[in-house]
């Protein structure tokens, strides 16, 4: 019989599109997304909502094509000291709460979990120290051909992992596209990621460099 993890009010952590974050409970180098029930959420007629109301398997396509993701990545890449830029996956456990992925924890300088890119622009945190990282996340993304198809601030973390401190996407890895171009061929996904970057550049302030693969700031910053 499968050993169901009790999660409670006091390990939740944050909530995305589709999951919820948790602490696991007696593991502190771990994460357990868990899948909200559909049944209980409340519909709000955009068209994201209505397309999983009634297509309810495309959220765990998703879950799929992240998982294949990192297993593609994993078997090409299995060297040990090999840092991948993206966050490492354990499977899958059932939780009291709902089935849960089981992710690696990026944590923060102080004890909890690392901070978004998002929050670190919006405070005005974002140091020459978090650019050299976020462009080494670049680097590794066109060599290594990571097929990241949900590219966004929210999903970039900053944090410690045994390597030290780094940029990592913790989500939206995956040719997660109704057509996947992007799994073509390594040219069709350096293109991919090029459109990737350029629209994180607007969604940033920052300059994306198609020619150097690059991020810069803006003048005058």
């Amino acid at each position: 019989m499968h050993h169901v993890i009790k999660l409670s009010d006091s390990d939740y952590i944050a909530s995305g599109s589709e999951r919820d974050v948790y602490q696991h409970p007696s593991d502190p180098t771990k994460l357990l997304k868990v899948l909200r029930d559909i049944s209980n959420q409340r519909i709000r007629f955009t068209f994201r909502d209505i397309s999983t109301w009634l297509l309810p398997d495309a959220r765990l396509r998703l879950i799929r094509k992240e998982y294949d993701e990192y297993l593609r990545i994993r078997l090409r890449f299995p060297e040990p000291q090999m840092r991948l830029p993206i966050t490492h996956l354990y499977g899958l456990a059932p939780t009291n709460r709902g089935l849960a992925c089981v992710a690696e924890r990026v944590s923060g300088a102080q004890g909890g979990v690392g901070e978004t890119m998002k929050t670190l622009l919006q405070q005005g945190r974002f140091e020459e120290e978090e650019l050299r990282l976020f462009n080494t996340f670049v680097t590794q993304c066109f060599t290594l051909g990571i097929r990241a198809g949900d590219l966004k601030p929210h999903n970039l973390v900053f944090g410690y992992r045994e390597a030290g401190y780094e940029c990592v996407l913790v989500d939206g890895f995956g040719d997660i596209h109704a057509l996947p171009v992007r799994s073509m061929g390594r040219w069709a996904n350096a293109l991919g990621l090029h459109d990737s970057f350029k629209i994180l550049a607007k969604r940033t302030g920052l300059v994306w460099d198609r020619k150097n693969r690059s991020f810069q700031r803006a003048a005058g910053e």
